[in-house]
């Protein structure tokens, strides 16, 4: 490694730990309302730290920043849509609407608000009871 950047490392070091150190309460009021938002979203505690390097080449010089909380973060993964394979609209669905599934070996009927119930599940990896 080069003496600039070893240099710069090293600084970095030392001022990541100061700024830990600096923001500890802010930290660790942080990571217990992460455990509280996780156990209400049902979801795995995941506290991000985020340090930072800048440099501005032009002024000779390094910026460092700590930032840290819980990131929210909308997302959605949705299969290619195929345009050949038609959608079935559920504008007009109600509380009374079913859904019934085939198979070869029977079928199955549930209203609406029970099979999106179980499809979230699904989704978030948790099998259905029923």
């Amino acid at each position: 490694m080069s003496s600039k950047l070893q240099a710069i490392t090293d600084q970095a070091a030392l001022t990541l730990k100061a700024l830990v150190r600096e923001g500890e309460k802010d930290i660790l009021k942080a990571w217990a309302a992460c455990l509280e938002e996780a156990e209400v979203q049902e979801q795995n505690p995941k506290l991000r730290l985020t340090f930072t390097i800048t440099l501005d080449l032009g002024k000779d010089q390094a910026a460092h920043e700590l930032t840290f909380g819980i990131r929210h973060r909308l997302s959605n993964v949705t299969p290619i849509p195929d345009p050949d394979q038609t959608l079935l609209p559920l504008e007009g669905a109600t509380d009374k609407t079913t859904v019934t599934i085939k198979t070869p070996q029977g079928s199955a009927t549930a209203p609406l608000g029970v099979m999106k119930a179980a499809v979230a599940k699904l989704r978030k990896g948790k099998p259905s009871a029923n």
